[in-house]
């Protein structure tokens, strides 16, 4: 979704109010291209973000406390170093370019008063935050910026400390406060080959593809009409859309779809979304807040859940390897009489074996047929040394036949475990994601992440759901959640249930009895989140919690149980 103009003048707007004669009081960089200001203003402290990302580029007032790096970024010391302590003078938008200009009064490198700006440029992948300090000559000098840009990288302007700071280029299009009906069909006639809203955005000033597309259905009432053949209607929707910028009475509002994702927002109501997607704002600052929250939030829920995923995915590749070498070292091992027999068989019929040769002929004195039997032999060895080394052999597979069993259950164990981890994460959020991550750090998968110091060590709690009797269901979401269910939480008598050999969360009913119609929702819950999700029957075991117990040295939500009775479902959703 585009920080668009619009978006911008009314963001500039409301800091206009909130921050007159405010104080810069602390900076800091949280990530590459982010930058949080926090500032004294006449009605208290406030935060200020600024974004060069991409994806996210914007700027706004934010409420969300979050952890900072130890060790601040070059751009991030180049910013305390001139603008801490700093009074801000002025905001301003350049027309209606996404560019927006934070005045400080500071000091220069002589100690004496000097102007310096922080400029904000929001476009795109040609986001940008500078700072710059005015010259007496009037001209802005670049001190530094979040992004470098180079005369190879660009012809119309560099963008490096001791260059002269140059506005980014703009195309000639109407004014948006100035647009007449004659002016707009001359305008739309010039352009081709666009989509009806993409006319619009190459046509009039500070219009972005949403508040375009919106624009067409209020004179339209649809996204499909040619701009053209609504001329007067869509001029006329411009100059309210006029008005309200030069009045600065804004409408703000994001639209959130019924699956929590956020699709977009804007300074003005956007009546194409359904009534029920609409979520209106007093303020265009909040409303960016609130946005930029849930996207963020979906953003590194997303990349969380790939980066443990593609290890867990590696970790898995790495245990089949394992079983398939292992499982044929059994195999092999389990074949060890055979090489004892090879041994016995040459003791046997050493008289009639000569040296240097690759396959003995003796007969099998242990057969009822005494059947001949070929035996291969390395012809650089004697014949005792043949007999030897098929001794040596056999004793070595023997000894070693208990310990490749054990380290086989091992790796089964570990398998089950990497698929708890693959199915925990498909079901969770980005705080049992973090909790997931832990565990995956304490468990050697993953390399410790060095968080900053004031974050928060990431918290969830298991699903709650109420079955139609009243009684309390508890669903663990991940390894750390079931172990917390069924060894602290659960009291003795609770009825315990688990998707039965097979991977799957730990469900607690609180009743030792439960009704017919509770332990059927309890286990079909199991069902749901576990590795059967989408079968159509899962047997699901249930039993009292004092049955279940976890063995010494288990992994994490690993556990036995005895005494269960064992119920088929199909799995199934309830309401929380």
């Amino acid at each position: 979704m585009l920080y668009d103009s619009l978006t911008m003048a009314a963001v500039c707007t409301e800091l206009k109010n909130d921050l007159e004669s405010a104080r810069l009081e602390r900076i800091y960089q949280p990530a590459r291209l982010e930058v949080h200001l926090h500032l004294r203003a006449k009605n208290g402290p406030l935060l200020l973000v600024c974004s060069a990302d991409a994806r996210f580029g914007r700027v706004h007032l934010s409420e969300e406390k979050q952890g900072y790096p130890a060790s601040p970024p070059p751009f991030c010391m180049l910013l305390r170093k001139h603008l801490e302590g700093a009074r801000l003078l002025e905001i301003s938008q350049q027309d209606l370019d996404r560019v927006l200009v934070f005045t400080f009064r500071s000091q220069n490198e002589a100690g004496m008063p000097a102007r310096k700006h922080l400029i904000c440029e929001i476009m795109g992948k040609h986001s940008n935050l500078i700072l710059a300090e005015e010259a007496p000559s009037g001209h802005r000098q670049i001190l530094g910026s979040v992004k470098t840009v180079t005369w190879e990288m660009s012809r119309y302007r560099a963008v490096a400390p001791g260059e002269t700071y140059l506005t980014p280029p703009h195309r000639q299009k109407l004014s948006l406060t100035a647009v007449s009906e004659e002016a707009l069909a001359l305008a739309l006639n010039a352009q081709t080959g666009h989509k009806p809203e993409q006319l619009l955005v190459e046509t009039v000033s500070g219009l972005s593809p949403e508040i375009s597309r919106e624009l067409l259905f209020r004179a339209a009432g649809d996204l499909h009409t040619h701009p053209l053949e609504v001329v007067r209607p869509l001029t006329i929707e411009l100059h309210r859309l006029a008005t309200m910028l030069k009045r600065g009475s804004f409408e703000p509002c994001i639209v959130v779809s019924p699956d929590g994702a956020p699709r977009a927002f804007a300074p003005l109501g956007l009546t194409r979304y359904p009534p029920e997607w609409l979520h209106s704002f007093t303020r265009m600052n909040d409303a960016l807040d609130s946005y930029y929250r849930l996207v963020l939030r979906r953003h590194r829920e997303d990349s969380l859940r790939q980066q443990l995923k593609q290890a867990v995915d590696a970790a898995c590749n790495r245990a089949a390897k394992k079983t398939n070498l292992r499982q044929r070292e059994l195999e092999e091992a389990e074949d060890a009489d055979r090489y004892r027999l090879y041994g016995e068989l040459l003791t046997a019929g050493l008289h009639n074996i000569k040296p240097g040769t690759a396959t003995a002929q003796v007969t099998n004195y242990y057969s009822d047929n005494q059947e001949t039997v070929s035996i291969p032999l390395d012809p650089t060895l004697s014949p005792q040394e043949n007999i030897r080394r098929y001794f040596k052999k056999y004793r070595k597979l023997k000894e070693g036949c208990l310990q490749l069993a054990k380290r086989l259950r091992e790796t089964e164990e570990e398998t089950h475990y990497l698929s708890s981890l693959q199915l925990a994460i498909s079901h969770a959020d980005l705080e049992t994601l973090g909790e997931i991550r832990l565990e995956m750090e304490q468990s050697g998968l993953i390399r410790q992440s060095h968080r900053p110091a004031r974050e928060p060590e990431p918290s969830s709690r298991p699903l709650h759901f109420t079955s139609p009797d009243g009684i309390s269901i508890w669903v663990g979401r991940n390894n750390r959640q079931n172990d917390l269910l069924t060894l602290k939480k659960a009291a003795p008598e609770d009825t315990w249930l688990h998707a039965r050999d097979i991977p799957g969360a730990h469900v607690i009913i609180k009743d030792s009895n439960p009704p017919a119609g509770t332990l059927l929702m309890a286990a079909r819950l199991a069902a749901l989140y576990s590795k059967a999700g989408s079968s159509d029957k899962v047997p699901v075991d249930y039993t009292l919690v004092r049955h279940v117990r976890k063995p010494k040295g288990a992994r994490p939500g690993m556990v036995v149980y005895t005494h269960q009775r064992t119920i088929y479902v199909s799995p199934g959703k309830a309401e929380k």
